[in-house]
């Protein structure tokens, strides 16, 4: 076996191999422990209980989320037992009490049964949650769209402003014309009386 050894190692492994001085081993079993307590900290570990339990829902997420995530850390766990894998998932629920309620109430005995009852709340959440939608889109005021096609979000009771605006474009113009214009002596001196303090009246 150790012959086959040098076969199977990747780059790291050779290297690590090679910068072993000579007759460092006198056996299989020495140097199998020294390759494993070499790369040990490099290598994924198994999880376990605690890594599940630490596995909670968060605010606002959608529970099918929380078990998907549950279920994911619960596949790398090797051995665990139902009763612990329930007691992880209830232990998780803070945010969704009906589901919670219903597992305390009624606790599953196997986990497939926990993931139907909670699979069961989630297609009611997700259900829920598009209703929610409809209703918020209806009581949304229909769009407007201007003659020209455009999206117009004014008021619609006002109507198009630009009417307005020209009329005060218009009136500001008028205004214009007779503003700093003082009336000189020869203009109509048939129909002006001109006083001493220099005023006239038409």
């Amino acid at each position: 076996m150790a012959n086959y050894f040098p076969v199977v190692l990747d780059q790291a492994g050779h290297q690590w191999l090679l910068r072993l001085p000579e007759d460092s081993f006198e056996s299989w079993e020495e140097l199998r422990q020294a390759f494993i307590d070499n790369f040990i900290a490099t290598c994924e570990q198994p999880g376990n209980k605690y890594d599940l339990e630490r596995i909670r829902d968060r605010r606002n997420e959608p529970l099918r989320d929380y078990i998907r995530r549950f279920s994911d850390m619960r596949l790398k766990i090797p051995k665990i037992s139902h009763d612990e894998a329930i007691s992880a998932f209830i232990k998780g629920l803070r945010f969704h009490e009906a589901l919670r309620s219903k597992l305390l109430r009624k606790r599953p005995t196997m986990v497939i049964e926990l993931l139907a009852t909670a699979k069961n709340y989630a297609n009611a959440d997700d259900a829920e949650k598009l209703i929610h939608e409809d209703v918020r889109g209806a009581e949304q005021l229909p769009r407007c769209d201007d003659s020209h096609g455009r999206f117009d979000n004014r008021n619609p009771r006002r109507g198009d402003n630009r009417d307005h605006r020209e009329g005060w474009d218009r009136r500001r113009d008028n205004r214009n014309d007779f503003r700093g214009k003082r009336p000189r002596d020869n203009d109509h001196e048939v129909n002006t009386i001109k006083h001493p303090n220099g005023w006239r009246d038409y």
